[in-house]
């Protein structure tokens, strides 16, 4: 366990436990710990999409799972995918013929049971890094892609008289950052940025904010007691991007539906695979049903491990069955189960108690009881609740028949009678079969020549993904004296126990080794049928990087250019605030840089500079060095980063500006590429400017003296031919120098 998420839970142990919580909270400074992201400026009509997201990342930071999954800083999730691809829009409804131009206005308003929809069919959240793209569409989904999925979404309300009000106290202590919403108008906000909205007011909700704390003494237009809330236009706005609502507002934490959202145990998704035929989530509830089914053809070799679906009201009892076969009218065959108590109501996920192997062309059966509330389904709707927009949408859903089912009377009955455009909330949640190894990408070790070295080991976790027992092994394909293995290197799997393997870099015989980068494979073995057979790289780099390739910018590389980024000699403009372009490049007159004449422009798309591609085969330690003069505002607004790929389309952000930079000078910056670019064939780097917000402007990207440093491999084991897919039984040691 992280010991900031230790910290945590020892901290909210008393409160949970007597169930009163404190008079007063804030997630930005539990114990000295702040479980809050930093307050981003909307564009458009998103501020359901950073309400949400606000929640996700919360729960991230106090869970430590962001840092668990790798992701450097804090936790970054991409708004703008979810506004683009959530299936309600103009943009794109996988349900709607065609697929486009009917359902909401993109960059108009959604709500948080849009964003359940998305997520329940694994669509995202992914990382900023992935689709943050504002006027564009960023691509639906990539290999590259990062999906972090909550496994619950719980709905609260305060109910009449607050009676439910310790529960979403403790889901803000518990859980993390919760979503709220509101009917914002100037009218029901002072001067000290309190708001309330009184219930006699008939305006509906039209913006999505998040609650980090309360006071139960903080005074307000309704008298004591208010929410302490996270708002999404900037840190500029209210009190450093914050302001307060009253526990009595008409909306806040009393909206059925995004009055309180907890977005809980989110983590990066486990799942590749997910069957369902509802859509568009939970849309309507069918309450006199207490047991449906959908029926599903497996489309893949997987293993289906876990169920997810909806429950419409508090303290349910639940029993999800998987059937494989639904002949006379009546299920049987039954291949796994699970059951248990579900006490808040929402999006929920379960494990099954044994794994079910799905073969292509097989048919199977999720079965749900749930013994109170109903059983949400999905249905062509008017999405009733639009934050950020002014009017109602008219939204399809399709069906068809034989997929969705319902008891009724001692007797299933096809819902596509009752409604053709409906399917209940059931989905069946997969991984792909086979032997597995996860956690190091490869032990990437370097030092000089003699030593240290850093870091010395890298754990790999070797996992079997079958409903039988597996053999495996793990050995290096050849011997290799400065790498040892330990830990569990062979042995028997039982289904989905995995075993740990470390690989460590020998210090007495690393020592003696020359300057260069030097190689090793790790084989990882399916016994018993070679599925999933793997193979994972070890390099030691020893001894400094050198320069490899370079770029002076005295002539004109011919890099591809977008929008204002142009090679010449900059003209010393710009610097409406922070400072002004050089005149000069740093050796010689030319540079590349974006607006050469002065600043970047207000709402700027991202603009790339992408070079040609750069031949690192054989190349180790990878790194890139160059010379910049740039001017950026905070990454609340604007944004300036840098990017590496190995094929021109699955890029990898190195750096980005994670405050305000104002250069007035050259600044040499070196970055590490190499898990990216070592060994690489094509490499590619690439500058980007934006997206940048309506307010202030500065001077943009100036770049000079560009390069890239590495260490040549010397000879030894390069790669396993076939191995790296991962999914193959043929392989061979191929050695080269």
């Amino acid at each position: 366990m992280k010991n900031s998420a230790l910290a945590v839970i020892l901290f909210l142990l008393p409160a949970v436990a007597s169930a009163d919580p404190p008079s007063s909270f804030d997630l930005r400074d539990v114990g000295g710990s702040n479980y809050v992201t930093t307050v981003k400026s909307q564009q458009g009509g998103t501020c359901w999409t950073h309400g949400a997201v606000a929640a996700m990342e919360g729960n991230l930071l106090m869970t430590g799972a962001w840092a668990a999954a790798g992701e450097p800083g804090e936790p970054a999730l991409a708004e703008y995918h979810l506004d683009w691809w959530n299936g309600f829009n103009e943009h794109n409804n996988d349900d709607a013929v065609p697929t486009s131009g009917s359902g909401l206005e993109v960059h108009q308003g959604g709500d948080y049971m849009v964003t359940a929809a998305y997520l329940a069919r694994l669509e995202g959240a992914v990382r900023e890094e992935d689709g943050q793209s504002y006027d564009t569409p960023p691509l639906r989904s990539d290999p590259g892609y990062r999906t972090f999925l909550p496994r619950t979404i719980a709905y609260h309300q305060a109910g009449v008289g607050l009676t439910n009000i310790d529960a979403i106290k403790t889901a803000v202590m518990t859980h993390g950052v919760v979503g709220t919403c509101m009917a914002y108008d100037g009218s029901f906000i002072d001067g000290s940025y309190n708001h309330y909205q009184p219930p006699s007011s008939t305006m509906e909700p039209n913006h999505a904010v998040a609650i980090v704390g309360w006071d139960d003494d903080h005074m307000t237009q309704a008298g004591p007691g208010a929410w302490l809330v996270k708002n999404s236009w900037g840190a500029s706005w209210g009190i450093d991007g914050y302001f307060w609502i009253s526990y009595y507002d008409k909306w806040s934490c009393q909206h059925p539906e995004m009055g309180a959202v907890s977005f809980e145990d989110v983590d990066l998704l486990a799942y590749e695979g997910v069957y369902y035929h509802d859509y568009h989530g939970w849309r309507d509830t069918m309450v006199s049903a207490t047991e449906a089914f959908n029926a599903f053809i497996a489309s893949a070799n997987e293993l289906l491990t876990a169920v997810s679906f909806f429950t419409a009201t508090e303290a349910v009892d639940y029993a999800v069955t998987v059937f494989d076969t639904f002949a006379a009218g009546e299920l049987a065959d039954p291949l796994s189960s699970v059951s248990g108590t579900l006490e808040v109501r929402g999006y929920h996920t379960v494990d099954l108690d044994l794994p079910v192997t799905l073969v292509p062309g097989d048919d199977f059966f999720l079965h749900l009881s749930l013994s109170d509330g109903g059983q949400p389904f999905d249905r062509s709707s008017e999405v009733p609740v639009l934050l950020g927009a002014e009017s109602r949408v008219w939204v399809p859903s399709a069906a068809e028949p034989g997929e969705s089912f319902y008891r009724s009377g001692g007797t299933w009955r096809d819902l596509w009678n009752d409604n053709d455009t409906a399917n209940f909330c059931i989905k069946g949640l997969t991984v792909a079969t086979g032997m597995r190894v996860s956690g190091a990408g490869g032990l990437r070790s370097s030092g000089p020549v003699g030593g240290p070295f850093d870091p010395t080991t890298a754990v790999f976790t070797v996992e079997n993904r079958n409903d039988h027992s597996i053999n495996y092994d793990v050995a290096e394909a050849v011997d290799t004296p400065w790498l040892v293995l330990s830990g569990a290197t062979s042995g028997t799997l039982a289904p989905l126990a995995s075993a740990d393997v470390t690989a460590s870099v020998v210090f007495p015989v690393a020592a003696g080794l020359d300057a260069g980068a030097h190689l090793a494979v790790i084989n990882f073995v399916n016994l018993t049928d070679h599925v999933g057979d793997t193979v994972r790289e070890a390099v030691l780099v020893v001894g400094e990087a050198v320069v490899q390739e370079s770029w002076a910018m005295d002539s004109d590389p011919g890099w591809n250019t977008e929008g204002q980024w142009a090679f010449g000699q900059p003209t010393g403009g710009g610097g409406s605030h922070g400072g002004p372009d050089p005149s000069a490049g740093f050796t010689g007159a030319n540079v590349y840089g974006f607006n050469l004449l002065g600043d970047y422009p207000n709402n700027l798309p991202e603009r790339h500079l992408t070079s040609a591609a750069v031949d690192c085969s054989g190349l180790y330690g990878s790194r890139l060095k160059f010379r910049r003069w740039l001017g950026v505002e905070d990454p609340q607004y604007d944004h300036a980063s840098v990017r590496v790929s190995a094929d021109g389309s699955e890029w990898t952000t190195v750096w980005t500006n994670d405050a305000e930079i104002a250069d007035f000078a050259w600044t040499e910056m070196d970055l590490d590429i190499g898990a990216v670019a070592d060994g690489e064939p094509t490499v590619y780097l690439r500058w980007t400017m934006g997206t940048t917000d309506g307010g202030w402007t500065y001077c943009g990207w100036n770049i000079d003296d560009v390069e890239i440093l590495g260490v040549q491999a010397v000879e030894g084991p390069l790669f396993v031919d076939g191995f790296e897919s991962g999914n193959t039984s043929a392989w061979s040691v191929v050695t080269g120098g």
